[in-house]
């Protein structure tokens, strides 16, 4: 019935490149209905009231928050676009909502801001992104969910057992990012079994911007699949978590990485 890809954390200027060019590739050859980037499609580090927490150097010599609205439409959604006919939704977390909210910055994230917004002549994300050029829908929403069975939100929580969390708080099955993990649960009633996955990330893990050199974050990158079908009067899924190491994947059969299959 329907095929989707979810993915989250791009992070825009802190894009693991090598892991979206791999998505890329398994997309050119694996047909899906649907790719839905869950949130956090830009990063936007300075404006945030945790700024004094940033290392200024490695990955942030040269930012702005300029470049990197540039960098993620150059460098993230126009090769999406170009994998695949698929129809792509993107989505907001709470990194993106840095600058569709203002009104959850402080004053010196605020002049920052501006400049972004006078630059781009908008105060909308998905202009800045150019999403109706490059045939993208945009959604807000908190949760949006698949054939009323499979919710997809970025999430809240942080912890390790944030799958469980969410199982319990939505009373169904779905998928989160945020925590930048792909840890899942499986639950089960007497009425169905019911799974969360945790998307990983797309961006980088061996250079963060508030940890110091060297120090590893507990993070994987990865996608999620989701296929949907009509059994009877019911809608069935198989949903399954996929690793990106290196920017290699072992998906449908072929190993796939960052410059081809």
């Amino acid at each position: 019935l329907y095929s989707v890809m979810i993915f989250s954390d791009v992070h825009g200027w802190l894009a693991d490149l090598r892991t979206l060019r791999c998505i890329n590739n398994i997309l050119k050859d694996n047909k899906f209905d649907e790719v839905c980037i869950n949130g956090d499609i830009v990063d936007m580090p300075f404006l945030s009231k945790h700024t004094q927490k940033l290392y200024m150097d490695g990955i942030l010599n040269g930012y702005t928050e300029i470049g990197e609205i540039d960098y993620t439409v150059e460098q993230v959604l126009k090769p999406l676009r170009m994998s695949t006919d698929a129809e792509i939704r993107i989505r907001t977390g709470n990194h993106d909502e840095r600058i569709t909210k203002p009104n959850l910055l402080g004053d010196k994230q605020l002049k920052n801001l501006a400049i972004l917004y006078n630059n781009f002549q908008t105060t909308k994300l998905d202009e800045m992104l150019q999403l109706e050029a490059l045939e993208m829908n945009y959604d807000p929403s908190d949760v949006f969910t698949y054939f009323d069975i499979f919710d997809v939100t970025h999430g809240l929580k942080l912890a390790k057992n944030a799958a469980e969390q969410n199982i319990k708080d939505y009373m169904s099955s779905g998928s989160t990012g945020h925590t930048h993990r792909l840890n899942s649960k499986y639950l089960t009633n007497r009425k169905a079994p019911y799974v969360w996955l945790e998307s990983g990330c797309t961006r980088l893990i061996n250079q963060v911007e508030y940890l110091p050199t060297g120090v590893v974050a507990d993070w994987q990158n990865g996608f999620v699949t989701v296929h949907f079908w009509v059994e009877g009067d019911k809608v069935r899924f198989f949903a399954s978590p996929h690793i990106i190491i290196d920017g290699r994947c072992y998906y449908n059969g072929v190993v796939y990485d960052f410059n081809k299959s």
